[in-house]
């Protein structure tokens, strides 16, 4: 018997391979428990089997085919389209989506998992911090980051890296780029934002990310965490007076959850308080929420807001604190 990252046991079947319990597969994967029971039911995938107290364990085949289908959903398959797909094929969409990012960045990719293999965590936060002064925050956000996190999420996928690696990465850029937003001036424009995601979505780069593209537009943005009930997202944005909340939902998030979140936020909330969202969750559902704007692209936010900025010629209220 051999021990997950935290301790939780894996067990050999009768045929001797590794099975995974289902908290161990959320962590390796990044695919909610929800999510995982969700596509056993619709889509008959995965099969997991049972251990003596008759809780799900998954084969490590399963595992790593769930890797792939999280990044290809992150990148905008739905999953009623690519869960039957055999490995192979799974593995010729991911590659052929990582081909422009490769030729594009012929070095890139070959620099970060070189990194990340090194386990060198000083290494790594100096060749981050060289990006963001060599291009500033904004070309950091848009022409590095967008690409290192895809690059850095397949490589994950592909098995080329660990689970440990990719967290490496994504903690030493979340750092650097909150002391690069420590050092902007106080924002003096409107709208005021609220950003934060829903219950169990603990992934917080891309709000990192939208905060810092918003402050860098001398746009005043609150970041509230992670992990925020309806109830608290509401109370939050009427109390400080937002001009919109903005909430995040990552791919390991059942679209059909962000949905019905959103569709509670919305009625919680007056009209005239506007609701944005946005994620690979958003990505894979043709649904839509009533008064709420989906934005799929960071390249999307600036437009977004400028927009509003043209139909509410509001001041920002620089006394709100006191």
């Amino acid at each position: 018997m051999i021990a997950t990252m935290n301790q939780e046991p894996a067990m050999a079947g009768d045929d001797g391979q590794v099975r995974l319990p289902i908290n161990a597969v959320e962590r390796e994967t990044g695919v909610s428990k929800e999510l995982l029971r969700m596509w056993e039911r619709r889509y008959g995938f995965p099969t997991p089997e049972r251990d003596a107290q008759g809780d799900r364990i998954y084969a490590m085949a399963q595992v790593n085919r769930l890797r792939l289908l999280r990044r290809l959903i992150d990148q905008g398959f739905r999953p009623g389209k690519i869960i039957a797909l055999p490995m192979a094929e799974l593995e010729q969409l991911l590659q052929a989506r990582g081909k422009d990012r490769r030729e594009d960045f012929p070095e890139l990719e070959h620099e970060l998992i070189a990194m990340l293999k090194s386990d060198d965590t000083t290494r790594i936060r100096d060749y981050l911090g060289h990006q963001l002064i060599k291009l500033g925050l904004q070309r950091f956000i848009l022409d590095f980051l967008q690409h290192a996190n895809v690059i850095v999420g397949d490589a994950w996928a592909r098995g080329d890296i660990e689970v440990h690696e990719e967290h490496l990465f994504t903690e030493q850029v979340q750092s650097i780029v909150r002391h690069a937003i420590g050092g902007l001036n106080p924002a003096t424009q409107a709208p005021r934002i609220m950003l934060t995601t829903p219950p169990e979505e603990g992934h917080t780069l891309g709000m990192l990310m939208v905060e810092a593209l918003l402050r860098l537009d001398n746009i005043d943005v609150v970041c509230y965490g992670a992990q925020m009930p309806v109830r608290e997202v509401a109370q939050a944005a009427l109390k400080n007076k937002m001009h919109i909340v903005a909430i995040s939902f990552s791919a390991s998030c059942p679209a059909t959850r962000a949905i019905e979140y959103l569709e509670e936020l919305r009625f919680r909330l007056p009209l005239a308080l506007d609701i944005w969202a946005g994620g690979a969750a958003l990505r894979s559902t043709r649904r839509s929420v009533e008064a709420v704007q989906f934005l799929h692209e960071l390249s999307a936010l600036r437009q977004a807001v400028q927009a509003w900025q043209r139909t509410h010629p509001t001041r920002l209220d620089t006394g709100r604190h006191s």
